[in-house]
């Protein structure tokens, strides 16, 4: 009788899973270092592109805040389309697609005037690289259930890692370099690591699920490891999925929002070179917090975890230098 690699390993898997188990995983390594480039671009973006406008075109806060608006509406429009896309065709394909994407619109900001950044900025976010989704969905299919916990604890450190080190990056070559080169350097790291996830093509689907899609037939659902049936729309939108989007998109627009306070709050001082500091601030202890959710032997309620950071998020907005 053949035993569950789980079962082999007798009282020892009731431990939490370490973070040294995650990364030895087959393919982890190397796929959260290209995904961190990628990331970590990306996740400056909006403070590129809002820099730029206020620095490169002259316009005030409110208008890059149009821009950075543009982008992220690109964004929520796009994110479902490019997963279908993913789900059909598979990631590479999608990948390649905005990665060219993402190279014209970075190579042509600097010629930009507003009104055509706005649009341009829109398109980009309709096209940008999907390299948190591709990435968190390789980490559910390359564990098993009991390491995906602390291995989603660690793909959200690497984000924290990212979120502190690209804006921070982008506000000091702002300062020392033009916006429109920073704009290109920005777009050759989302390049690079989009062309890095693509070269590794992540599976995106467990071992079980990809042969269950085997088993259901040949065409599209056995060239794709997708299972035969879809599961029920009640399933796929229920209250449980729609809170978490709710409470994806009060983070996201609370996050957001905290960037362009800080640099506009600092530029009114004339200290928007602090801007960094503050930004790795956030980062680290954010990092800090993430690393020890994920050793947790029980997780806290979602929803207490977004209510303290709203509260703790107000005092930001008290600082005036």
């Amino acid at each position: 009788m053949s035993v569950k690699p789980n079962q082999a390993q007798g009282p020892s898997v009731t431990r939490v899973t370490g973070y040294r188990q995650i990364l030895a995983v087959p393919g982890m390594a190397p796929l959260l270092a290209v995904s961190f480039l990628a990331r970590t671009a990306i996740t400056a973006d909006v403070m590129a592109l809002t820099l730029y406008a206020v620095l490169g075109l002259e316009s005030s806060y409110a208008a890059a805040g149009g821009v950075a608006a543009a982008l992220t509406a690109g964004l929520a429009l796009g994110g479902p389309l490019l997963g279908r896309m993913i789900d059909r065709r598979g990631p590479r394909p999608v990948l390649l697609v905005t990665v060219a994407a993402q190279a014209a619109f970075w190579l042509s900001v600097p010629a930009l005037p507003y009104g055509a950044l706005v649009g341009a900025a829109l398109v980009a976010g309709l096209l940008m690289v999907p390299a948190q989704p591709v990435t968190r969905q390789a980490i559910a299919a390359m564990t098993t259930p009991r390491q995906r916990r602390a291995a989603f604890a660690l793909g959200a450190v690497q984000g924290e890692l990212s979120y502190m080190v690209g804006p921070a990056v982008v506000i000091l070559c702002t300062a020392r370099l033009s916006p429109g080169v920073v704009a290109w350097g920005l777009g050759a790291a989302i390049v690079a690591g989009g062309t890095g996830i693509a070269l590794l093509d992540p599976p995106l689907r467990a071992e079980a699920e990809s042969d269950a899609g085997s088993e259901a037939g040949t065409g599209t659902g056995a060239r794709t490891g997708r299972a035969a049936e879809r599961p029920p729309r009640r399933q796929r939108s229920g209250a449980r999925l729609i809170a978490v989007l709710t409470m994806a998109f009060g983070i996201t627009v609370l996050l957001g929002g905290v960037d362009l306070a800080v640099v506009a709050t600092l530029e009114e001082t004339g200290q928007v070179s602090f801007a960094a500091v503050v930004v790795a601030v956030l980062g680290v202890a954010s990092v800090v917090g993430g690393l020890a959710y994920g050793a947790l032997s029980r997780p806290l309620p979602t929803w207490s975890l977004l209510g303290l950071l709203g509260l703790v998020t107000l005092p930001v907005g008290l600082a005036h230098d």
